[in-house]
């Protein structure tokens, strides 16, 4: 498609394209963990341009094995380079600690899991669980503040090692009695980590065994395909070199050959080493590297992009996995739509599949709580309205009179004595399948997407910013790229059926 078009003209030329139509009859419907999630109501129809991120967008990692890769070489250069006992060598990787949309809090040494209203509901400090009062004493008085030096969100699949680290650290160097300066050691690591990455030794590990590290995706290239035909201009906007990026499209396209010659014919442009978030601001003129049928630059910003595309913002979407880097600042500075790759979402579905049963007995647990809750109220009214009504009228009543009072007292005080059993037995159960429940997605953090009954401030960051998200760019394979993706309309809770909204418990799954 060339130009800005006209519903008329989109209407006749999918009327006219046999070929077009009979390629949608091969959708097929997406299991759960395949489908594409709506924030805001979005027309691919609409959508004249698509570009990518490179790493954990179209390239999927091996996320086990990477961060292995990058612990054991932080570790050692953290010892031969930066003087820290030999003693951690021995420390083995954790790949259950560090999830995304935590907050390492620098000063003191903590890791917290805060809620869309950063509320900090679960904090650890080193692989030990903060106790609730020290939590709130320093946490929840006033509100945590991410534009200070002192907290650092952990929003990139790459900083998971980091932040495992960090803790192990703690744990280990302060278990041999040393004193530790947070801000020092997170410095530490962090300028490791960035130096492996910069200094390429990392990506080397990565280009000498490539298929040990890059998931294989057979439906990436599909859905690609898919794109390209329906006319959608393809481009790359990534941080990663310009060397490593077109050997990890090189690996990509390898077996492309039924639908492309390479990653040239698919993409337009590649913007290697683009400097995000700033490219989404003033950004930098890029440099040429290729200039053939796909454009090879290095640097640039979005309104050179814009520009060389000829495509208005409102028609172009940009899909990533960075919510700051790739979503939140291409939201901000532009009027992109934009999608999110959120990969812990096939774990987080069918987990979420697995427990159905765990989680039906939690709310039954919860609606006979409520009920007790509401009996001990009624009943407890119930008994001081007879005692005050003894107390009141005592010079007019008869000793049989207080004796029948007295035997109703003692009637629903057996009554209350029962139920208060029953609620013990409720609470415990209740303690249990909430541990059970946290423990089966994340044995430290419970699940990724809610925390204390709220959401959690990572899963907020989705909703505000990501048009749409999904587990995987392969997953537009599922649907037409003519399909209307449309949100559902939260209601507000006095839009709620107020029976429904009493019964309904979503309170906190995550045990405190």
């Amino acid at each position: 498609m060339t130009g800005k078009q006209s519903i008329h003209d989109r209407l006749d030329e999918i009327l006219s394209d046999q070929s077009y139509l009979d390629a949608s009859h091969d959708l097929a419907r997406p299991t759960p963990e395949c489908r594409i999630f709506t924030n805001r109501n979005l027309k691919l129809s609409r959508v004249r341009a698509v570009g990518f991120d490179l790493d954990y967008t179209l390239a999927q990692y091996r996320q086990e094995a990477l961060d292995a890769l990058v612990f054991s070489m932080t570790v050692e250069h953290l010892v031969k380079a930066k003087g820290y006992s030999e003693s951690i060598l021995d420390l083995n990787y954790d790949q259950q600690f560090g999830v995304r949309g935590l907050v390492i809090d620098i000063q003191f040494g903590h890791i917290l899991k805060m809620d869309k209203f950063r509320y900090v509901s679960l904090a650890f400090h080193g692989l030990q669980k903060l106790p609730s009062q020290d939590r709130r004493d320093l946490y929840n008085q006033q509100r945590v503040t991410f534009s200070s030096e002192r907290f650092r969100v952990v929003d990139t699949l790459f900083e998971l090692v980091e932040t495992y680290l960090f803790a192990a650290l703690i744990q280990r160097l302060e278990d041999q009695g040393e004193t530790l300066d947070y801000g020092t050691l997170f410095t530490d690591i962090r300028q490791t980590v960035d130096l492996k990455h910069r200094d390429h030794s990392m990506k080397r590990k990565i280009m000498e065994s490539p298929q040990s590290y890059i998931e294989r995706d057979p439906l990436l290239i599909p859905a690609l395909y898919r794109f390209f035909r329906s006319g959608k201009r393809l481009f790359v906007v990534t941080n990663s070199e310009a060397d490593y990026s077109q050997f990890v499209l090189d690996h990509l396209f390898r077996n492309a050959d039924a639908y492309f010659s390479g990653w040239r014919e698919c993409f337009e442009l590649v913007c290697a080493e683009s400097r995000k978030p700033s490219f989404f601001g003033q950004g930098k003129p890029w440099e040429v590297l290729e200039d053939s049928s796909c454009l090879v630059v290095r640097g640039g910003s979005l309104a050179q992009l814009e520009a060389k595309l000829g495509i208005p913002g409102d028609e172009i979407l940009y899909v990533g996995d960075h919510i700051y880097g790739d979503i939140l600042r291409s939201k901000r500075s532009s009027s992109w739509r934009t999608c999110m790759v959120v990969p812990e979402l096939k774990s987080q579905i069918r987990i979420e599949a697995e427990i159905r049963p765990l989680i039906r007995e939690l709310m039954r647990c919860e609606a006979i709580r409520k009920e007790l809750a509401m009996d001990f109220h009624l009943h407890g009214n119930q008994v001081k309205l007879l005692y005050q009504f003894k107390d009141a009228e005592s010079d007019d009543l008869a000793n049989g009179d207080l004796a029948r009072i007295d035997d109703k007292i003692a009637e629903i005080n057996r009554k209350l004595e029962k139920n208060n059993r029953e609620l013990s037995r409720v609470l415990f159960q209740s303690h249990q399948l909430r541990s059970k429940i946290s423990s089966a997605f994340n044995p430290y953090w419970g699940r990724l997407f809610q925390t204390g009954g709220q959401l959690s401030a990572f899963a907020e960051q989705i909703r505000d910013y990501a048009c749409i998200y999904t587990s995987s760019v392969s997953n537009f394979n599922f649907y037409s790229s003519q399909a209307y993706l449309q949100s559902n309309v939260t209601p507000m809770p006095h839009e709620l059926d107020t029976h429904s909204a009493e019964l309904d418990f979503d309170e906190s799954l995550d045990a405190d």
